[in-house]
């Protein structure tokens, strides 16, 4: 069988590493795979230990890790990749590009077809003069089967190739030589390479029928200015080069664009989502965990090539990897769906209603005890939404030993998962100092009350220690700390994933007073860096954490005496702490995300195939009545949906509605101003 090398030249950004090390490997025959070359440039530590994890995992895969030894250029890597490959095709991949199903055997069956093809390319969500967004409500995943049923097999020359995913004969690199290290960090260096086979008599093509996710930029790492110079300086070594050739090319690429045929033979009824499952987010946020993890999920499960997509009711801020392009308001009425996904419970009467009108079905994904939220005042809300469900997938067995004995439920449980490749260190860290990490949430339900008295003890009853706190409170004021051999270092949150990897490999000791965990990702993540949790008895947190083995568990939950003290015995014996942090790393690998992820999977195909029943609970008179409260009429729910849609609509006036929001909150603001001056004079406490 014929093969391919890939090369995947590496400088941080280790989250997109690893979704483009899982894409390749889940979307491609292991048979057509060569060698996969994953070139480190030396990168941050986070990235580079992550590295030897994928090389481990992947041990039989013929994954192969190179540490450079100092930084030696995004060109330099490509070339020493070339240097290193032996099979008939090479593909060069960058780490924020994904393949999609059968990416590289559909490339390397054009050049097949044509041995006149040195160089081609696919499609792409974002790759200049070739790229073709992502319709609502679709994957990349997605939008390659699209392309793949409409123009199977069809081919176009190239103005230029675009180098995020681009194959290359292994004749094309003999005759043509490596790229020229002349464009430095990169910019124009693979349209150079493509004039230059083109000139010894190669056709450079890209493949209408295949299509990958692309980033942009997440390989280069260097400021918009920077970007900008390189970019500049570079045009004009390609244009003293190939002026001539290329608007020679151009013209005839402009009467044959493949970007406009694909899109004039695409009709309305094709871009028409046809999903299975769909997500109904109240909004995306992004310091919110379950929002993170439901996205980190059809990330995956797209990858996978389960037909699976996610509604936003609002709009939030969201920076994460998103593979797909989520349904908005807007396209309410213009998307298709099997099942409809609500992922808290004020949101499962609004996914019914929707699943009656689309003649779907509703499952609801329960990943905490929210009976406990905001203190327990929506206790009757929270128990109707269960009520309407036709499905419960749930997170720990605690969720689903509970809905068991409150509902006669039988729910759906797969367990949380963590990120094991990012997360985990292969070389355990002997600090001079010790650190203790907490994440401070504003919820009483999460505990941060508790926190902040612990803080103060620690630095009563502890000394040299680094304590770093993520305040991701509302308002926080924290104690005054009078040790100065203990430093307290607070990060104002929310803050991104790979900031809470970075301090979590700082940090020997987790401290989670949180009451209510319907699972708790934060102390399963700390385990996996090998920190040991001093947690609460909260509920979810024993699926995973075992008292005095891997971690602290702590029954007499609202004390914060009983934390410090563990932490103090945890600072005090090394031998302890040292064998409960082999003890953790050891729990938290069974819940590396990649290996869950196959089972999400598995459970959504087990309710698609009908091998699981609808739960059909059956409703008494007392609750319909309390039901009828919170169930959505149809003029109810078409003022929501109209809600939704204002909110999304961009043709509205932006300006206009700035302002408004502006003036209202000067009002607010010289409101609360005038009602603390009010409070000061009455009270004469005029320090404030």
């Amino acid at each position: 069988m014929v093969k391919c090398d890939v090369i995947i030249p590496v400088y941080n950004a280790p989250e997109y590493v690893e979704m483009c090390v899982f894409a390749l490997y889940n979307n491609t025959d292991i048979n057509t795979l060569g060698t996969v070359y994953l070139i480190d440039d030396k990168s941050n530590e986070i990235t580079s230990n992550m590295l030897d994890n994928l090389q481990k995992k992947y041990k039989d895969k013929k994954l192969k890790v190179i540490h450079n030894e100092e930084n030696l250029g995004f060109i330099k890597n490509v070339n020493k990749g070339f240097a290193l490959s032996k099979e008939k095709y090479v593909l060069l991949l960058n780490t924020d590009c994904f393949v999609a199903n059968r990416t590289i055997e559909k490339l390397i069956s054009h050049m097949e077809n044509n041995k006149k093809i040195g160089l081609i390319c696919p499609m792409c969500s974002n790759a200049a003069n070739l790229t073709i967004e992502m319709f609502p409500g679709f994957s990349y995943m997605q939008m390659d089967k699209l392309l793949e049923k409409k123009f199977s097999g069809i081919n176009y020359d190239a103005c230029t190739v675009v180098g995020n995913c681009l194959m290359i004969s292994q004749e094309c690199i003999k005759k043509t030589g490596y790229f020229d290290e002349i464009y430095g960090m990169g910019y124009g260096d693979e349209t150079d390479y493509q004039f230059q086979a083109m000139s010894k008599g190669f056709e450079a093509k890209v493949a209408l029928d295949t299509y990958v996710f692309h980033k942009a930029e997440m390989s280069f790492n260097t400021s918009n200015k920077k970007r900008s110079e390189r970019l500049e300086k570079n045009r004009k070594i390609f244009f003293d080069r190939w002026e001539t050739e290329y608007y020679k090319l151009l013209s005839k690429y402009e009467k044959n664009d493949p970007v406009k045929f694909i899109l004039d033979n695409l009709t309305d009824e094709d871009k028409i989502p046809k999903l299975d499952f769909v997500f109904v987010l109240p909004q995306m946020g992004k310091g919110a965990g379950g929002v993170i993890y439901i996205n980190e999920l059809v990330n995956y499960l797209s990858i996978l090539g389960v037909n699976i997509g996610m509604l936003n009711l609002y709009n939030g801020l969201y920076n994460e990897i998103m593979i797909f392009n989520p349904i908005t308001p807007l396209y309410f009425d213009k998307f298709e769906a099997k099942y409809l996904i609500a992922t808290i419970f004020d949101s499962t009467f609004f996914a019914k209603k929707m699943a009656e009108e689309k003649n779907a079905k509703m499952i609801y994904f329960s990943q905490g005890y929210e009976f406990m939220f905001l203190e327990g005042t929506k206790y009757g809300e929270v128990e109707s939404s269960f009520k309407i469900a036709d499905y419960v997938l749930t997170i720990s067995d605690f969720l689903k030993n509970s809905y068991k004995k409150l509902f006669d439920i039988d729910a759906l449980k797969i367990s949380n998962a963590i990120d094991y490749n990012m997360l985990h260190k292969n070389k355990v860290d002997k600090h001079k100092r010790k650190g203790i990490f907490m994440n401070l949430r504003s919820e009483s339900l999460k505990g941060g009350f508790i926190l902040n008295d612990i803080i103060k003890k620690i630095t009563i009853s502890c000394n040299d220690v680094d304590l770093y706190v993520v305040d991701n409170s509302v308002v926080s004021d924290f104690c005054v700390n009078n040790n100065s051999t203990i430093n307290l270092n607070v990060i104002k949150g929310p803050v991104s994933r790979n900031e809470i990897h970075s301090i979590l490999s700082k940090c020997d000791i987790l401290v989670d007073s949180s009451l209510s965990e319907g699972f708790g990702l934060l102390p399963l993540e700390a385990m996996t860096s090998g920190v040991v949790p001093v947690v609460s008895n909260a509920l979810g947190n024993l699926e995973y954490c075992v008292n005095n083995e891997n971690s602290v568990v702590v029954d007499n939950v609202n004390n914060p005496d009983v934390y410090v003290d563990a932490v103090v015995d945890l600072l005090n014996d090394n031998k302890k702490l040292d064998k409960m942090k082999k003890n953790a790393i050891k729990t938290s690998e069974d819940f590396d995300f990649e290996k869950r992820i196959f089972d999400y999977k598995e459970c959504l195909n087990s309710i698609s195939s009908k091998k699981v029943r609808p739960i059909n609970y059956k409703l008494t008179d007392n609750d319909q009545v309390k039901l009828d409260k919170y169930l959505y009429s149809d003029s109810r729910y078409r003022r929501i949906i109209n809600s939704c849609k204002r909110n999304y609509d961009v043709k509205s006036n932006t300006r206009k509605h700035n302002l408004k929001v502006l003036l209202k909150e000067f009002v607010k603001a010289n409101l609360f101003i005038l009602k603390q001056t009010y409070r000061t004079i009455k009270n004469k406490d005029y320090h404030l």
